[in-house]
Protein backbone atom coordinates (compact mmCIF):
# COMPACT_ATOMS: atom_id res chain seq x y z
CA UNK A 1 0.00 0.00 0.00
CA UNK A 2 1.67 3.16 -0.87
CA UNK A 3 1.76 5.60 2.38
CA UNK A 4 1.88 8.57 0.37
CA UNK A 5 -2.17 8.20 -0.50
CA UNK A 6 -4.47 10.55 0.53
CA UNK A 7 -6.45 9.35 3.46
CA UNK A 8 -10.24 10.09 1.82
CA UNK A 9 -12.24 9.38 4.74
CA UNK A 10 -12.72 8.24 8.72
CA UNK A 11 -11.48 4.95 9.54
CA UNK A 12 -14.23 2.39 10.07
CA UNK A 13 -13.57 2.29 14.20
CA UNK A 14 -14.11 6.36 14.24
CA UNK A 15 -17.11 6.09 11.82
CA UNK A 16 -18.38 3.24 14.19
CA UNK A 17 -17.49 5.47 17.26
CA UNK A 18 -19.60 8.13 15.33
CA UNK A 19 -22.67 6.25 14.83
CA UNK A 20 -22.65 4.42 18.44
CA UNK A 21 -22.08 7.99 20.10
CA UNK A 22 -24.00 10.12 18.24
CA UNK A 23 -27.43 8.52 18.97
CA UNK A 24 -26.96 8.41 22.79
CA UNK A 25 -25.65 12.17 22.78
CA UNK A 26 -28.92 13.14 20.35
CA UNK A 27 -31.20 11.44 23.01
CA UNK A 28 -29.41 12.78 26.03
CA UNK A 29 -29.90 15.94 24.82
CA UNK A 30 -32.92 15.99 23.80
CA UNK A 31 -34.37 14.46 27.43
CA UNK A 32 -31.75 17.36 28.64
CA UNK A 33 -33.29 20.05 27.00
CA UNK A 34 -37.00 18.95 27.50
CA UNK A 35 -36.02 18.72 31.48
CA UNK A 36 -34.41 22.47 31.11
CA UNK A 37 -38.15 23.89 30.55
CA UNK A 38 -39.58 21.93 33.85
CA UNK A 39 -40.02 23.23 37.30
CA UNK A 40 -39.52 19.85 38.64
CA UNK A 41 -39.96 21.28 42.34
CA UNK A 42 -43.49 22.16 41.13
CA UNK A 43 -46.35 19.98 42.27
CA UNK A 44 -47.45 19.53 38.71
CA UNK A 45 -44.69 17.33 37.92
CA UNK A 46 -44.66 13.50 38.09
CA UNK A 47 -41.66 13.29 40.40
CA UNK A 48 -41.44 9.44 40.19
CA UNK A 49 -41.64 10.07 35.91
CA UNK A 50 -39.14 12.78 36.15
CA UNK A 51 -36.52 10.63 37.83
CA UNK A 52 -37.21 7.62 35.85
CA UNK A 53 -36.51 9.80 32.58
CA UNK A 54 -33.91 11.66 34.37
CA UNK A 55 -31.42 8.35 34.87
CA UNK A 56 -31.59 7.87 31.27
CA UNK A 57 -30.43 10.79 30.65
CA UNK A 58 -27.74 10.33 33.13
CA UNK A 59 -27.10 7.20 31.54
CA UNK A 60 -26.37 8.29 27.99
CA UNK A 61 -24.85 10.99 29.25
CA UNK A 62 -22.49 8.75 31.02
CA UNK A 63 -21.88 6.53 27.99
CA UNK A 64 -20.87 9.23 25.80
CA UNK A 65 -18.79 11.08 28.24
CA UNK A 66 -17.01 7.43 28.67
CA UNK A 67 -16.84 6.96 24.64
CA UNK A 68 -15.58 10.61 23.84
CA UNK A 69 -12.09 9.22 25.44
CA UNK A 70 -11.70 6.57 23.61
CA UNK A 71 -13.20 8.64 20.39
CA UNK A 72 -10.31 11.20 21.16
CA UNK A 73 -7.35 8.35 21.89
CA UNK A 74 -8.15 7.13 18.73
CA UNK A 75 -8.15 10.04 16.54
CA UNK A 76 -4.95 11.25 18.22
CA UNK A 77 -3.71 7.33 17.02
CA UNK A 78 -5.41 7.62 13.87
CA UNK A 79 -5.78 11.17 12.78
CA UNK A 80 -8.59 12.20 10.47
CA UNK A 81 -8.50 12.49 7.22
CA UNK A 82 -7.35 16.20 5.77
CA UNK A 83 -9.89 18.03 4.44
CA UNK A 84 -10.06 19.69 0.81
CA UNK A 85 -7.01 21.54 -0.26
CA UNK A 86 -9.41 23.87 -2.26
CA UNK A 87 -12.06 24.42 0.26
CA UNK A 88 -12.17 27.94 1.72
CA UNK A 89 -9.53 28.47 4.64
CA UNK A 90 -12.78 29.88 6.83
CA UNK A 91 -14.56 26.52 6.14
CA UNK A 92 -11.25 24.68 7.26
CA UNK A 93 -10.93 26.72 10.60
CA UNK A 94 -14.80 26.38 11.03
CA UNK A 95 -14.91 22.26 10.65
CA UNK A 96 -11.68 22.00 12.73
CA UNK A 97 -13.34 24.01 15.67
CA UNK A 98 -16.74 22.51 15.48
CA UNK A 99 -15.52 19.19 15.83
CA UNK A 100 -12.82 20.27 18.94
CA UNK A 101 -15.95 22.33 19.98
CA UNK A 102 -17.90 19.31 20.40
CA UNK A 103 -15.39 17.43 21.74
CA UNK A 104 -14.38 19.59 24.61
CA UNK A 105 -18.54 20.18 25.26
CA UNK A 106 -19.03 16.36 25.68
CA UNK A 107 -16.23 16.31 28.01
CA UNK A 108 -17.64 19.72 29.92
CA UNK A 109 -21.10 17.94 30.34
CA UNK A 110 -20.24 15.14 31.26
CA UNK A 111 -18.04 16.61 34.37
CA UNK A 112 -20.75 19.08 35.67
CA UNK A 113 -23.63 16.56 34.99
CA UNK A 114 -21.45 13.90 37.28
CA UNK A 115 -20.34 16.64 39.72
CA UNK A 116 -23.41 18.28 40.21
CA UNK A 117 -25.22 15.03 40.28
CA UNK A 118 -22.86 13.76 43.16
CA UNK A 119 -22.60 17.18 45.13
CA UNK A 120 -26.62 17.54 44.64
CA UNK A 121 -27.09 14.03 45.94
CA UNK A 122 -28.59 13.00 43.03
CA UNK A 123 -27.54 9.77 42.28
CA UNK A 124 -26.02 8.39 38.75
CA UNK A 125 -27.28 4.93 38.28
CA UNK A 126 -26.67 3.19 34.77
CA UNK A 127 -29.63 2.10 33.77
CA UNK A 128 -31.18 2.09 36.70
CA UNK A 129 -29.10 -1.23 37.42
CA UNK A 130 -25.31 0.14 39.07
CA UNK A 131 -25.37 3.41 40.75
CA UNK A 132 -21.65 5.36 40.74
CA UNK A 133 -20.32 5.76 44.20
CA UNK A 134 -20.87 9.21 45.69
CA UNK A 135 -18.69 11.55 48.00
CA UNK A 136 -19.99 12.42 51.18
CA UNK A 137 -20.28 16.41 50.96
CA UNK A 138 -23.58 17.67 49.65
CA UNK A 139 -24.06 21.23 48.50
CA UNK A 140 -27.77 21.58 46.86
CA UNK A 141 -26.97 25.16 46.19
CA UNK A 142 -23.75 24.95 44.42
CA UNK A 143 -25.37 21.49 42.28
CA UNK A 144 -28.09 23.97 41.12
CA UNK A 145 -25.47 26.17 40.31
CA UNK A 146 -23.54 23.51 37.88
CA UNK A 147 -26.52 22.31 36.58
CA UNK A 148 -27.99 25.66 35.35
CA UNK A 149 -24.36 25.58 33.55
CA UNK A 150 -25.08 22.40 32.33
CA UNK A 151 -28.02 23.18 30.55
CA UNK A 152 -26.22 26.39 29.47
CA UNK A 153 -23.96 24.03 28.14
CA UNK A 154 -26.58 21.77 26.55
CA UNK A 155 -28.17 24.65 24.53
CA UNK A 156 -24.68 25.40 23.34
CA UNK A 157 -24.13 21.62 22.32
CA UNK A 158 -27.81 21.28 20.42
CA UNK A 159 -27.08 24.63 18.32
CA UNK A 160 -23.95 22.82 17.18
CA UNK A 161 -25.07 19.57 16.53
CA UNK A 162 -27.24 21.40 14.30
CA UNK A 163 -24.56 23.06 12.21
CA UNK A 164 -22.79 19.67 12.24
CA UNK A 165 -25.67 17.39 11.41
CA UNK A 166 -26.62 20.68 8.68
CA UNK A 167 -22.44 20.63 7.40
Amino acid sequence: MNSSKVKRQFDRTARLLHWVSAPFFIVALAIGLYFSTLDYRNDKVDYAAFVEVIYWHKTFGVLVFALVFYRLYHRWKNPPPELPADGPAWMQIAARLSHLSLYALIVVLGVTGLVASDIGNYPVKLFEIWAIPQFPEQNRELADSIFKFHMWLGNLAAILVAIHVAA
